[in-house]
């Protein structure tokens, strides 16, 4: 591992970039009508968290190419049309995500018949579309485009997932988008064989318009698709994926095929391509598993969900140290859960076997880890303490060490630099973690 960088090493320009703040208040989750099973191998869901944005207009390509992480531009391998939906993000100026969305290509309505003008659904956390057309409509200026919230009801966002079938959803999703009316859909590739997301009415399923498409399954509750996507490592919405805060490569955007690092210039464009070529990410979600602090560390490499195990659920933003430890270096936050599994920010070197670098890392695969955490005073938060322990999925892992293969060759002198700051940032992280702890 590197040294400590010294604390007079860091410049004032690094001090006033803070990415966070231990004063965030943390927000205790209730758990009700935990799923009483795990997620079955075929299902669907309505996913009733998300919410729509259209936008269309001539100019509505163009807008949404200068936006968003990914590329939505036809080049002469991947025309537009064979793209059908994709996952993506919108930045700020300094390379934070405001939101994690989907855009799906669309016939809107708005356009009028017959024309040719380009329109696109935005799918988006429903509790963020007002803060994303403010962002839209700051960006607007003289664009020849409108855009407009789709009413509840008017269209749906629906999960849709068939593990024993794994590769059908490339056709079914080209199929289904490739008619001109009807549901639109996209292969969910967040994770390998998640599934596929389709855009229709709320009474698709039990209409029969499902049949056409061949639904698998039952339909689910919304909280098995959560269970699922947790089990996943898949964060989703604000809740998850902090606005303003959250660097889109430490929370997996990469990885989940929501970046493309080949595209022109974009709002947040400078600090995400800098990262990718120059930084190494350290810390990343990961899911976890949550158990006792009487019990054992346990043996599975996998997230194993267990209905019947009672936890109460850390609030989100909980800080994670080493059991041993009294104080020191964070090793990670907690960010959402349901029962006993759950999603949290974790530095790998610390939490994981992964090496980024090649030099020896603080992994003990013997230690454990806990999150501990008091009550409000007010009734709102109850204190308690629960341990945990890291995951890293099969492909999460292969894309990490796929991309620190080079970590042994000498250093450029712009990837030293990095890796300073990269330094840097963690003694502000050390240093605010033992303001907290002498409280």
């Amino acid at each position: 591992m590197h040294s400590r960088t010294a604390l007079h090493s860091i410049c004032r320009r690094c001090i006033s970039r803070r990415q966070f703040s231990t004063s965030r208040n943390l927000r205790q989750a209730v758990q009700h009508d935990l799923p009483t099973t795990l997620p079955p191998p075929a299902g669907y869901t309505h996913v009733t968290n998300r919410a729509l944005i259209s936008l269309t207009g001539r100019d509505s390509t163009s807008f949404l190419q200068g936006l968003i992480t990914q590329n939505i531009v036809s080049t002469p391998d991947k025309p537009l049309a064979a793209k059908g939906g994709y996952y993506a993000a919108f930045l700020n100026a300094q390379g934070r995500v405001l939101n994690d969305v989907f855009i799906y290509p669309s016939s809107a309505p708005e356009a009028g018949a017959g024309s040719t003008d380009p329109a696109y659904l935005i799918e988006v956390d429903k509790a963020e579309v007002t803060s994303l057309m403010k962002h839209l409509r700051k960006h607007k200026l003289r664009s020849k485009l409108s855009y407009r919230a789709v009413d509840e009801g008017e269209l749906a966002v629906w999960a849709v997932w068939d593990e024993a079938d794994k590769t059908r959803w490339t056709e079914i999703a080209a199929e289904i988008s490739g008619k001109n009316k009807g549901p639109i859909a996209c292969v969910d590739g967040r994770a390998p064989g998640f599934g596929a997301r389709v855009i229709a009415s709320e009474d698709f399923a039990a209409s029969g318009r499902g049949d056409e498409f061949r639904l698998p399954g039952d339909k689910v509750p919304f909280g098995t698709y959560t269970l699922r996507r947790i089990l996943h490592g898949i964060p989703e919405g604000q809740g998850e994926i902090i606005r303003e805060s959250a660097l889109p490569m430490e929370y997996n955007m990469d990885l989940m095929s929501g970046i493309d690092f080949h595209k022109g210039c974009y709002v947040g464009q400078e600090l995400t391509i800098r990262t990718h070529h120059t930084g190494v990410v350290r810390k990343r979600i990961l899911p976890v598993q949550l158990y006792g602090v009487e019990d054992g560390l346990p043996e599975s490499d996998t997230p194993l969900y267990s209905p019947e195990i009672k936890l109460v659920l850390p609030p989100a933003g909980a800080n994670i140290s080493r059991v041993s430890a009294r104080k020191g270096r964070s090793a990670g936050k907690f960010l959402a859960g349901v029962g006993n599994v759950g999603l949290a920010m974790c530095r790998l070197e610390m939490m994981t076997d992964i090496a980024l670098t090649g030099e020896s890392t603080q992994y003990n695969p013997e230690q454990e880890f806990r999150i501990s955490w008091e009550a409000d005073g007010e009734g709102a938060l109850e204190g308690g303490e629960v341990k945990v322990k890291a995951l890293v999925p099969p492909w999460t892992r292969e894309f990490i060490m796929g991309g620190a293969k080079n970590g042994d060759t000498p250093k450029a002198q712009n990837e030293v630099d990095a890796e300073q700051a990269d330094r840097g940032q963690e003694v502000l992280e050390d240093i605010d973690e033992e303001v907290k702890h002498s409280r």
